[in-house]
């Protein structure tokens, strides 16, 4: 055992708050004209679909309450980096969230910076995807099997796995060593993480991730854009407390969301240097790609977007453009 004597103690359990106690729902609130204070968390609510998330309203003071319980995750791990003694693994083991292990960047024309109002997005260039899938083949070259099993079972084979350990990451607001995450469970995600830190050592690009979101059916779909502006405000920082799903291309969205519940998405617009690539490099229409937990991201606007899929017809979304500012956040 390669754990050192002086472990730190891990704080901010749910029962020195008590916010997740409370079964899931009876933390949230339908905000209503006479009753406007709220807080909307779009990782919280519970979705069964890995290509959606599913926000949820919630009470100001349980808003503090997670974000003071992540600020306590961020110095548990500060504290894990910095202990003498550790090794790597298992520093990797015992942290609250992954640390980013991106290889520098190949040139300053591989960072992908996010499209202006006015620009059409368009499907990820042939030669994008091949950049990307080889990439993908050599991390998968240093991943063990159990780490590629890992990651197919999470995105692929096991829903109910899926919405379970995404809910309990959500449930602990991020904290992948709290009890509410079965040993099994736990075991699993570590292995996914590890699969996508190979990816991230493989990877001298930046990303553009386009992953929907389903606002709730009582907001007014002709007004999407300005629940979208007044919600999701310049600056404010989201946390993705689960795994993610998206795409490179925001059309492959047209088939992740049912078509009746089209008009209620509001599509996150990603810059970023994290995650694995799922995605092909042949003339298939996929570019998945798997996020990691625990990612802290900044509103930089939101706005209607056009973009076109690959027979040539186009259509619009509502983004909110985001940006990562993980590592200023958390311990790299």
């Amino acid at each position: 055992m390669d754990t050192p004597a002086d472990t730190p103690t891990r704080v901010g359990a749910p029962d020195d708050t008590g916010v997740d106690q409370l079964p899931r729902g009876q933390e949230s609130v339908v905000p209503r004209k006479d009753r406007p204070d709220g807080v909307m968390d779009i990782d919280r609510g519970s979705s069964s679909n890995p290509g959606t998330k599913v926000p949820a309203w919630m009470k100001p003071e349980v808003s503090w309450d997670r974000e003071e319980q992540r600020f306590s995750h961020r110095e548990m791990d500060s504290m894990i980096e910095n202990t003498p003694g550790y090794s790597r693994a298992a520093k990797d083991r015992d942290r609250a969230t992954p640390r980013e292990t991106n290889a520098p960047l190949g040139h300053p024309k591989k960072a992908r910076s996010l499209p202006g109002a006015g620009d059409v997005r368009v499907p990820l260039s042939s030669r994008q995807r091949k950049d990307r899938s080889k990439a993908k083949f050599r991390a998968q070259d240093r991943m063990s099997g159990t780490e590629h099993a890992s990651v197919k079972t999470l995105v692929k084979d096991d829903p109910a796995g899926w919405v379970r350990l995404n809910d309990a990451l959500s449930d602990a607001a991020g904290d992948m060593q709290d009890d509410r995450i079965s040993a099994k469970d736990r075991l699993l995600g570590q292995r996914v993480d590890r699969a996508i830190q190979r990816y991230e050592r493989e990877n001298d690009r930046g990303h553009v991730i386009y992953s929907a979101a389903l606002m709730p059916d009582y907001i007014n779909a002709g007004n999407i854009e300005g629940y979208a502006r007044n919600n999701f405000e310049e600056g404010q920082v989201l946390t993705f407390d689960r795994y993610t799903t998206g795409a490179h291309s925001m059309h492959e969205l047209d088939r992740v969301v049912p078509e009746q519940d089209q008009k209620r998405v509001v599509v996150f617009e990603i810059a970023t240097r994290r995650g694995l690539y799922l995605g092909r490099s042949d003339s298939l229409d996929d570019t998945r790609h798997l996020l990691p937990r625990g990612m802290d991201l900044e509103v930089l606007g939101s706005h209607t977007a056009t973009y076109s899929r690959p027979d040539g017809t186009q259509g619009t979304h509502t983004v909110v453009q985001l940006g990562d500012v993980t590592n200023t956040r958390r311990t790299p």
